[in-house]
């Protein structure tokens, strides 16, 4: 019986340790917009903050500017002009958050990419990537 067990408890964690799992990786498969708090794409510079909308972007900001006087008194990000929202038609059909399926956002801390995918209907499968570049 011991014997059995042990080959079991062998296969078990050979078959654990095998799964390649990317600690790198952070991902989000079910997207609940009003449950949502960004992440922050940012090279330095300028920083891009996720949106649970396709396409969208919630804000730019801009790395060394604050504003003093904000909310509570203390130094806050400035936010920047928002020059990154998007939208894509399909078929004159413009997409949304209502009428994808299976959206799935991943944030990428060794490449420094923020990828979102998901399909809409049988007629496109969409995937795209921020980058944080020098």
């Amino acid at each position: 019986m011991k014997k059995y067990l042990f080959i079991l408890l062998c296969s078990i964690s050979t078959k654990l340790f095998s799964q390649s799992i990317d600690a790198w990786k952070i991902t989000a498969a079910n997207i609940d917009p009003n449950n949502y708090y960004g992440v922050t794409v940012a090279n330095g510079m300028i920083g891009i903050v996720s949106s649970p909308e396709p396409f969208k972007v919630k804000d730019v900001v801009l790395a060394g500017a604050y504003d003093l006087y904000g909310r509570g008194r203390v130094s806050n990000f400035l936010k920047s002009f928002n020059l990154l929202n998007a939208y894509l038609e399909v078929d004159g059909k413009r997409i949304d958050a209502k009428n994808v399926t299976g959206m799935k956002q991943e944030l990428d801390m060794q490449k420094a990419s923020f990828t979102t995918s998901f399909e809409f209907g049988d007629k496109a499968t969409v995937s795209y990537t921020y980058y944080s570049l020098r």
